[in-house]
Formats: C-alpha cells, sequence, structure tokens
C-alpha cells in the first residue's frame, strides 16, 4: 500500500529562502487504499502536517518513554574511545539486562583546549612547543562557568572562586569562549574570552543563601534530617532530637517535644525545597542559554550540593533538557575532602555536651553519613545524565576544573524502553558494560526515576503539537538508527510550485511489533521528511502519523507488500542533506536515513 501527501503549497521567508508545506486535505481511504488490499474502514487513519523541529528542548515527558543514557568508554590513558556500535553494549536495569533500541553518537572534535592549555601556565615543563590553533566557529566552546551562591558557604565559595579564576586564566584554548552564571544573581557577565573581566566577574560572587537550617540554642536540625523528620522516615533521629529539645528546653514532655521537633522539620524542610527548585531553575536557564550557542557547548558547575529529595521528576527533566540541547553539565563539589562532625561544623556551633546524649549522637552519626551525599546526588545525576562528570572528595579544585572542561572526543547515547517498569517513583540503577571482554571505564547515566503512580496516562501529541525531543535531536543529527525495516528512496523533480523532492519510506510492516487489543493489532508510526542546507540547517519539513488497528486479513495483506509513505518536499534550487526518520510508538525504536539530493 502506498501512501502519497502532495499538494498546494505557501512560501514564508526564513534567513534565506524557506518553503513550508501548508496542511492538505488527506486523501480518503478507500482512494488510498488499492481494491485487492482488504483493509476495512477503521483500520487505518493517515494524518499529515508540516514539520519543523521543536524550538525549545526543554520538554518535559511525565512518562518514562525512552530512557536515555549517555556513556563515555575511555582506556586506560582517560582517552574516549571512538568506533563503538550498539553491540558493544549492554544496560541493566536494576540489575535487569534492557534490550538497547536506540543508539547514536555524538562527537566532539578535540579543539586542544585540555591538553594545549597547560602551555598557558608558567612553569609547566610539560608543555608543548607548538601553540594551539585557534578553533573554527563550528568546533568553538562556549563555556558556562556556574557558580552556586544558594548553596555554598564563604569558606567553600573562597575556594571555587579561587579555582574558577585559575581556570580562565590558564585552563581555556584559543577561540573559547566564556560566561559567568550564579544561581541567585543569573548571568553577570555573557560570553567573552576577556580574562580580566571574567575574573573580576569571578572575585565580585558572594554567598546569597536564601535560607539556612534553623539554629536554635540547643537544638540544630540540618536540612536532610529535616527531610527525614518531616518525611517520617526516621523515628529514631525525630526521638533522639526531640529528647535533646526536651532537655534543653526543660518541658518535661516528649509527645510535646515530639510535636515541636516536626513543626521545626517541617518549616527547615519547606524552606530546602523551595531553595532547591530556585537552584534547578537558575540551572535550566543557563542549560538553555548556552544551548542557543553554535559551537560545543559545556556548563561547569561549582556547587556545595542541594537536596533534590522531593524533586526528583523536575531533576531527571532538567537532565533531559540538557541532554537534548546539546549540552554536557560537569560539576565540581567545592569541599574536597571533609569530616562530618554530629550537630554541626566548625562554622556552626555544637549544642553543649550536657545536651548531647548517647542517642542523640548514635542517631546523628548515622544520618551525618549520608548528609552529603544527599546533597552531592543531583551533581553527580546531572553530570551522569548529560555525559559529563563529577568532581568531588579531592581538595585540588583547579585540578577538577581543568579536567572537565575537557570534552570527551566521542559519547555514545543508548536508550530503552522500559515497558514493564512499575509507576512507583522510584529510583532505578543502570549499569552498561562493555560486551566481548572488553575492560575500558564506562562512565554514564547512573541512574533514573520512574514515573509516580499519578503521573497523567501517556498521550501521543496530536498533529501540531510538540513532539518527544529525542526525536528531533535525531533527525538534526547525522546519526543512523536502523531499529525498523525499512528502505528509503528519494526522486527529485518539479511541480507548478517549482523544485521539489519526494522521499519514499517502505517499511516492512511484517517486522513491526504490534500491541494485541481484542482482534486487531495497533501500532502508531511517524515518518519525518526533511532537508537541511549545507550547514546543517533546518530548511522544510513534513510529517506522516499512520494509526494502526489492523485485523488479521488487513495485517496479512500489509505484511505482504509493505507500507509506502511518500512525503514531498518543495525548496529552492540547491545542494540538501534529506533526512527521513521513522519511529514507531509502541517501543520508540526509529529508522534514519540521509540522502544528499540536488534540486535544479
Amino acid at each position: 500500500m502506498t501512501y502519497n501527501n502532495d499538494g498546494p503549497m505557501f512560501v514564508t521567508f526564513y534567513q534565506a529562502w524557506r518553503f513550508v508545506a501548508s496542511v492538505i486535505p488527506l486523501l480518503s481511504l478507500a482512494a488510498a487504499l488499492s481494491a485487492q488490499t482488504p483493509i476495512g474502514a477503521g483500520e487505518m487513519r493517515l494524518h499529515a502536517s508540516p514539520y519543523s523541529p521543536s524550538p525549545s528542548p526543554a520538554v518535559i515527558r511525565t512518562q518514562v518513554e525512552l530512557v536515555e543514557v549517555p556513556a563515555v568508554v575511555r582506556d586506560s590513558k582517560g582517552v574516549a574511545i571512538p568506533g563503538l556500535k550498539r553491540e558493544d553494549f549492554e544496560i541493566f536495569d536494576a540489575g535487569k539486562k534492557r534490550e538497547i533500541s536506540a543508539f547514536s553518537v555524538e562527537t566532539f572534535p578535540r579543539a586542544g583546549a585540555f591538553e594545549a592549555a597547560p602551555s598557558a601556565a608558567p612553569g609547566n615543563a610539560s608543555s608543548p612547543a607548538v601553540a594551539p590553533q585557534p578553533n573554527s566557529e563550528s568546533r568553538r566552546r562556549y563555556i558556562a562557568l556556574v557558580l552556586d551562591d544558594l548553596n555554598t558557604d564563604f569558606a567553600s565559595l573562597v575556594y571555587g572562586k579561587t579555582a574558577a579564576k585559575k581556570f580562565v586564566s590558564e585552563a581555556l584554548a584559543p577561540g573559547d569562549l566564556v560566561a559567568i552564571f550564579t544561581t541567585a544573581l543569573a548571568q553577570t557577565v555573557e560570553f567573552t574570552n576577556d580574562v580580566p573581566e571574567l575574573r573580576r566577574a569571578i572575585e565580585a560572587v558572594e554567598p546569597h543563601a536564601r535560607y539556612s537550617d534553623e539554629l536554635h540554642q540547643c537544638l540544630v536540625i540540618q536540612a536532610y534530617e529535616a527531610y527525614l523528620i518531616a518525611n517520617h522516615l526516621d523515628n529514631d533521629l525525630l526521638n533522639a532530637k526531640a529528647a535533646q529539645f526536651d532537655q534543653c528546653q526543660h518541658i518535661n514532655d516528649h509527645q510535646a517535644a515530639v510535636r515541636a521537633v516536626e513543626a521545626m522539620a517541617e518549616a527547615i524542610w519547606e524552606n530546602a525545597g523551595a531553595n532547591t527548585a530556585a537552584t534547578m531553575r537558575a540551572i535550566a536557564s543557563v542549560v538553555s542559554a548556552v544551548g542557543k550557542m553554535p559551537g560545543e557547548r559545556l556548563v561547569l558547575l561549582t556547587s556545595a550540593g542541594f537536596l533534590a529529595e522531593g524533586q526528583e521528576r523536575e531533576l531527571q527533566a532538567l537532565s533531559t533538557a540538557a541532554l537534548h540541547a546539546g549540552v554536557i553539565v560537569s560539576a565540581a563539589q567545592p569541599m574536597g575532602l571533609h569530616a562530618m562532625i554530629p550537630s554541626g561544623d566548625a562554622s556552626r556551633p555544637s549544642p553543649s555536651p550536657l545536651m548531647q546524649g548517647r542517642g542523640v549522637q548514635v542517631a546523628e552519626i548515622r544520618v551525618q553519613s549520608r548528609v552529603q551525599d544527599a546533597k552531592d546526588d543531583p551533581l553527580a545525576m546531572l553530570a551522569s545524565s548529560t555525559g559529563g562528570q563529577f568532581f568531588h572528595n579531592n581538595n585540588d579544585l583547579a585540578l577538577g576544573l581543568r579536567r572537565l572542561g575537557a570534552l570527551p572526543e566521542v559519547m555514545y547515547v543508548l536508550g530503552f524502553a522500559p515497558n514493564d517498569v512499575v509507576q512507583d517513583g522510584k529510583y532505578h540503577p543502570l549499569k552498561v558494560r562493555l560486551t566481548g571482554g572488553r575492560h575500558d571505564t564506562v562512565e554514564a547515566r547512573i541512574g533514573y526515576y520512574a514515573p509516580p503512580r499519578d503521573a497523567p496516562a501517556k498521550e501521543a501529541p496530536a498533529v501540531g503539537q510538540s513532539r518527544p525531543p529525542d526525536r528531533d535531536r535525531l533527525l538534526m543529527s547525522t546519526d543512523s538508527p536502523s531499529g525498523i525495516a525499512a528502505r528509503i528512496t528519494a526522486e527529485p523533480g518539479t511541480s507548478d510550485t517549482g523544485p521539489r523532492v519526494v522521499a519514499k519510506a517502505w517499511i516492512d510492516v511484517s517486522r513491526l511489533n504490534f500491541e494485541r487489543k481484542k482482534d486487531r493489532r495497533t501500532q502508531k508510526l511517524t515518518v519525518i521528511a526533511a532537508l537541511l542546507d549545507g550547514a546543517g540547517n533546518f530548511v522544510v519539513g513534513r510529517q506522516a502519523v499512520a494509526d494502526l488497528a489492523l485485523k488479521a486479513p488487513g495485517f496479512e495483506a500489509l505484511s505482504a507488500t509493505g507500507l509506502t509513505v511518500s512525503l514531498s518536499l518543495h525548496a529552492p534550487p540547491g545542494a540538501y542533506n534529506l533526512r527521513v526518520l521513522i519511529q514507531e510508538t509502541l517501543t520508540g525504536k526509529m529508522t534514519a536515513v540521509s540522502n544528499p539530493v540536488e534540486l535544479h
């Protein structure tokens, strides 16, 4: 069966000439199918519309339709390894092996930033003899240096500022542009290579905490402790804090002390949650700003960490937005190696020893082992989910920023469909391994959160609404996944409206996945065709959506003949790259093909 999409066109102006097809009336089902094909009414619905990439990559999906897992593979010298294929990887979701249904490769041409940077540092005997050449515009690096002044105390911020100033002075390659951001005050310096201006902006950053752990005369409740108490997750800690509060306030009423501690914890946790929301909004705005830049895009975040408990979906959406914008986020913890002290450290007074019973100490010591890890978790998640790195437990923060500033030469983005995941909102640890006995180091996404039970039901976007961002990202790339058996042909020609190319996608229906619903096999196919110019810019596109609900005779007929969808693209004369993408909704598998075409 062949579905052809053509019709009247109109022209708009976008940069140079850009032609966009108007929505046309669809062929009736009777006209589209030949008399020999036994497909009845209601077994196939066809929709067509113009296509253009979504203007913003920050599309938040409430359902986990496709878990994307960025992975960087390094050899024993720390060099990223290129040339790996889908079959070289295995993914384990909470110990369960998953089929890799999507696979793409991101490449970052070496700009000489990390290895060449020491040439600018005085006294470096290992500096290369030949100075690096300036980057071309297409390879220029845009680095957003983010100082987290919302969650970092004065002492740690000083370490972060010192390392940041050293980074912009010594670790940049010719052509690199850097912008300075903070989480409290947004952007302070636009992208520039003016090192003195960057250093002045970094030096001017001061802490701007919008909340602090409530500090009472005899009781300290840290934010993570408040989270445990307010959410009824640690009764021993609650009782220990209540005993401390009871003793120092001399109220001699344990239940009253419990109620007082719970009220304090709820207030502290509410403030901490608002602070985390503000922090993630700030990072999201940085990702959006950097994502608009034309070259290689990197966010370097120095932060003492923040708590994301209760906001896991927002953190996951932020990571997804960065990944789809092609922005690598790396994070550094400025505190370095440090010892945790129950009830406080040198920056916070401790309660009197008389107020510190053994039960309080035991409860706090047990919790303290988790306090900093909980703050570090969002930083590690952001980094691992975007192909970046997390530098921590090391006092040489300047070294950390230098390492984080070196983009991997190649990153693999693996994907799988977790169709059997229970909607319980729980965290799923991920493990990526290499097959074939390889022992190289794999840096990959460490986990994801399943959708909660109260998440809205999965619903495919209607024609004209936003699409899954991974689809846009893949269509505009050069990657060629082959998850769906299909053949693509291109037929350049002319029509009444000028030059055009007809893209034909033949799909092997017999090898598709279908969902059985009573006596029907259901599936939804999306076919997108787009023309890109020589610089990879979008010119024109169209999409067709086929909803299949096939009975046995119709399925047998389409399995024998296949399904052909034809999309007609009109554009001015010139050389183009035709990209055709096919996706099936059930598992998210995709096929993408590129063909050079000349229009005359």
